[in-house]
């Protein structure tokens, strides 16, 4: 998949640091996997039966950092990378981390729940398709291109590609294909709980006195001859790459976002 348009983040910064950290954690753990073996993978995967009976709850959230295969682990850390670097800029690093690491969570909870006690789950999908979630709900009419059997480009909005993954994901479940071993009650999770944190961010953003906190790489020190005029002229920046992506920005809202950075 690519993103349509070019990201502001890849604009002015190129890789969020978040989502950054996050790659370079899969590699080295995918690494290490290779080097120590099963017995890795069966104490830091998923695995439900070792979650409830023996409280092995740190695999809620190691099981992220693991993949079954080097496609797996590419797949995964591209979706990351494409989607992950323009939310992290609405939401700011640190509420990205908890946001990445609560579908992550959710996403475990809904295996560890509905996998056999022996089953070992493990990969980043479901927090991945908590991030597409939370993209959609931010840039729901960005155009991105799906290389359907990596061949044939389909363009289509960002809250259109949501319900296409999710509707695959259900017809998935409903066949029942004998051997698939994907995990699609994960998925499932993983948009089920960044649908919900979502929508609870943007209910909080909304309450009155309450303002959503411009990422690091806006903020500038206050300035006695305008600063405060700045950063509301900042904040309006932000809302507005929110509803409508960098694309939509004018050339005066760019020179803003430009200056912003050189003050850093």
């Amino acid at each position: 998949m690519m993103n349509e348009y070019q990201s502001p983040l890849f604009a002015v910064h190129a890789t969020s640091p978040a989502v950054k950290r996050l790659v370079i954690a899969g590699v080295v753990c995918f690494v290490l996997q290779q080097l120590v073996g099963d017995r890795f993978t069966v104490l830091f995967g998923l695995v439900p039966g070792l979650v409830f009976r023996h409280l092995y709850l740190w695999q809620l959230v190691t099981y992220l950092f693991l993949h079954a295969s080097p496609l797996h682990l590419l797949f995964n850390m591209f979706a990351l990378w494409m989607f992950g670097r323009e939310v992290e800029m609405v939401l700011g690093t640190r509420r990205f981390c908890a946001f990445y690491f609560f579908c992550g969570a959710g996403a475990g909870l809904c295996s560890a729940l509905l996998y056999a006690p022996g089953t070992v789950v493990m990969g980043a999908s479901g927090a991945i398709f908590g991030l597409i979630v939370a993209f959609a709900m931010l840039f729901p009419d960005r155009v991105v291109t799906l290389l359907l059997f990596f061949v044939i480009p389909l363009r289509m909005r960002a809250r259109q590609l949501v319900l296409l993954f999710a509707g695959v994901e259900l017809l998935f479940i409903i066949s029942s294909v004998r051997g698939d071993l994907v995990a699609h009650f994960a998925h499932l999770g993983g948009a089920l709980f960044g649908y919900l944190y979502m929508r609870s961010w943007k209910r909080m953003d909304a309450r009155p006195g309450l303002k959503r906190a411009s990422p690091a790489w806006l903020r500038v020190s206050p300035e006695p001859d305008g600063g405060a005029t700045l950063r509301a002229r900042l904040d309006q920046v932000l809302d507005k790459i929110a509803l409508r992506g960098y694309a939509g920005l004018t050339e005066e809202e760019r020179e803003l976002l430009r200056k912003a950075k050189d003050e850093l």
